[in-house]
């Protein structure tokens, strides 16, 4: 908004203003900011988070303990920072032969689209138009665990609903190892990722439980 009240331009050029001066500008700092200032804290930050994960999951963490700190940590930015560090140690793991933190990382990848896009189905009259559109996306989006499809939801009141996608992604992977989420073949992610775990009534239980939480929070 500031690059846009201040940068004025007449003439047969004003059409080049929001279509490349101000994304030219905008975005240019933005990663100047990030690579200059932000980018080796942030870069820090994460590998400390994707260290300390790989720890918890090869040091003998208790199995629900480990669920909900993962559970929570990909509840909390859907497909930010602490979203990726969970995600990326799980990805790391996977490809050293362990893939239990890889059940409860995509369970709980599934549960905030899934939940806002239920919300949108069971209490239509509650959301705009276009909110009903994007709760048929997000459905999608929690079936084939894809955690950004609730950002547009989380926005109406992110102080409230971040700690809504945190405890019930958290409650809904921990669901998930105490109702004995097990490894029978590297799992798939998504919803459907169920037919690669052992007891996929678990996986799927722990996915429903968590939609259902985030679809009946108070704040709707």
């Amino acid at each position: 908004m500031w690059v846009k009240n201040k940068v004025k331009i007449t003439g047969p050029a004003a059409g080049s203003v929001p279509l490349i001066i101000l994304p030219l500008i905008t975005v240019g700092l933005t990663g100047f900011l990030m690579a200059v200032i932000l980018g080796g804290p942030l870069g820090a930050l994460n590998e400390y988070l994707i260290a300390w994960v790989q720890n918890m999951s090869q040091s003998g963490t208790n199995t629900v303990l480990l669920a909900i700190i993962l559970g929570a940590m990909i509840g909390f930015d859907l497909g930010g920072p602490v979203n990726k560090a969970a995600w990326m140690a799980g990805n790391a793991l996977f490809l050293s032969g362990v893939y239990l933190p890889n059940i409860f990382i995509n369970i709980a990848i599934c549960i905030p689209p899934l939940g806002y896009g239920l919300a949108t189905l069971l209490m239509k009259k509650r959301f705009s138009k276009t909110y009903q559109e994007a709760g048929k996306g997000a459905v999608i989006m929690g079936v084939i665990g894809i955690t950004e499809g609730a950002i547009p939801f989380t926005l109406r009141n992110p102080a409230k609903m971040i700690l809504v996608n945190m405890f019930a992604c958290a409650t809904g992977a921990a669901l998930t190892a105490l109702l004995g989420a097990h490894i029978i073949m590297p799992p798939i992610g998504g919803l459907y990722g169920a037919v690669s775990v052992g007891t996929p009534i678990a996986y799927l239980a722990g996915g429903i439980v968590g939609a259902l939480i985030v679809a009946g929070a108070p704040c709707w």
